[in-house]
Parts: structure tokens; sequence; C-alpha cells
């Protein structure tokens, strides 16, 4: 089902492309602008994807219509402010990179039209002016970026921000402690720790356990071959004299948790921290 409405929303995207866009937001000034770029992407999404759209189904709740509406002027808001960064990216861009990027741009319109958090379309746009700096991206790359995006909440995101700003970040000055996230989300400790373990789940926190675990493995394999080296020496009288003293495995494994690779590229794709 959702594979055959990605689908559709592709061919609902010949509708449109990123050029129109550029071109109504730089026929005119300001709002007038923005005004011009809501309603084409409204007016295209309705007509050409009606049945696939959820908003504009007859048996959909009106509520759902309502976030449709506003999402795509959050979207087009935040599309605005980075629509000189995005004419520029696509001015050096084939007309085959074009079209590839108006397919894309289908697809990302797809999450923005489903989103339940219109604080996350900032990121969606994010992610999108990032595709216009690619002169190759695949379907499965974005697919998988935004999938993770859809999969967190604003909670989640709040706690993978300060774990990569306190690694990667230098303004110190500025920057939150998990007692600033706790407090602007209401959580407690136990509920701040559920959040990493939901990120870790997903795969942009890692633990030490994960990186080192094959390290530890080796360690523990030579351990235990002093140990049975001991034993046998202990069961022969002859070198009982002899014996080595035993030591503890060092092991490096530790469950403190870090942004993983993949988290620093999906915050470096999204979240604009650097």
């Amino acid at each position: 089902m959702e594979e055959n409405r990605r689908k559709d929303l592709k061919k609902a995207g010949k509708g449109f492309t990123i050029d129109s866009i550029l071109s109504a937001g730089s026929s005119a000034g300001g709002n007038v602008a923005k005004e011009s770029i809501t309603s084409m992407v409204g007016d295209i999404l309705v007509d050409s994807a009606s049945s696939l759209v959820p908003v504009v189904s007859g048996a959909v709740q009106g509520y759902k219509r309502a976030r449709f509406e506003r999402n795509i002027v959050v979207f087009t808001e935040e599309l605005y402010a980075k629509i000189n960064e995005v004419n520029m990216n696509m001015e050096e861009k084939t007309d085959k990179q074009k079209e590839k990027i108006d397919q894309l741009f289908a697809y990302i319109m797809d999450y923005v039209i489903d989103e339940q958090q219109e604080e996350k379309i900032a990121y969606m746009v994010n992610g999108f002016v990032n595709v216009t700096h690619h002169e190759q991206i695949s379907d499965d790359f974005i697919l998988t970026y935004y999938d993770v995006l859809k999969e967190l909440r604003m909670v989640d995101i709040g706690v993978l921000k300060l774990m990569y700003s306190s690694r990667y970040v230098l303004d110190h000055e500025n920057r939150e402690s998990y007692q600033d996230v706790m407090e602007r989300h209401g959580l407690n400790y136990e509920q701040y720790e559920a959040v990493r373990r939901n990120l870790h789940r997903i795969g942009v926190l890692t633990t030490r356990t994960d990186l080192n675990i094959y390290s530890d493995l080796e360690e523990i394999s030579k351990k235990f071959k002093e140990l049975y080296s001991y034993l046998e020496k202990l069961t022969n009288p002859k070198h009982k004299r002899s014996l080595p003293k035993l030591k503890e495995p060092k092991l490096k494994s530790k469950d403190n948790f870090e942004v993983s690779k993949f988290g620093r590229d999906f915050v470096t794709f999204f979240l604009d921290l650097d």
C-alpha cells in the first residue's frame, strides 16, 4: 500500500517541478511569493494525487485536511527561507539531475503531508536542501533517512541533538545540558534514559559495547587460554612453583551512549547543527 502510494506520488510530482517552485518564489516578493508557492504545491497535490493523499478522501475526518493545509504552509515558509540556496544548487544541475530531484521532492512531500508534529517539517526542508547539494542520490538513501525521521518524535530529536552537540559542537557556552532537555520536554531521568534506549534501537546512538564487542571477545578468549594454562600447571606438581599470576580481563565495553556513524550522518543531513 505504502509503495503504491509512493509510486502515485511520483506520478503526481510530474505535475510540478522544483524549477516551477523557484520561479513562483522569485516572481514576487515576501508574503506574495510564499502564498504563490503554497497555493501551487497544495493545488497540484490535491488535483494530481487526490486518491492517495489522505486529507482529500471524503471518508477522512476534517482534522486531517486541516493538518495537510497547515503542513503545506509550514513547509512553504521553511522552503522559502532557503529558496536562494536551493536556487543556487539547482543552477548547477543537469536536466537529468533535476528530474531526479523532482522525483525525490515528491517523495519528501509524502512525509510532509503525513507529519503530525509540524516542528519536524523544518528538518524535512533541511534534508531537501541537502538533496539539492548532491550530484547523485538514491531513492533508498532518501527513504531510509526520512523513514527514521518519521519515527522520531521531537523529544527524540532533542536528546539526539544534545548527544551530538556534547561531542561534536565546539560552542560549549551555549550548549544545552541534559537537565535543560529534560525540563523542556517534561522528562524525568528514567524517561530520558528510555528515549536514549529508543535512539539506540533505531541506530542513531551506539554504545561502547557495540563498538568494542569484538576486541572484548578477543580479550576474554585470551584470558580463557591463560586460565586453562594455569589450571594445567596447577595439576602438574612440577609446575606448581612457577604458576603465573592471573589478571582480570580489561574490557573496554561500557553501556555509555554516544552518537553512531549513522547518527552523525543523520544529524548532518537534517538538523543543521554545525
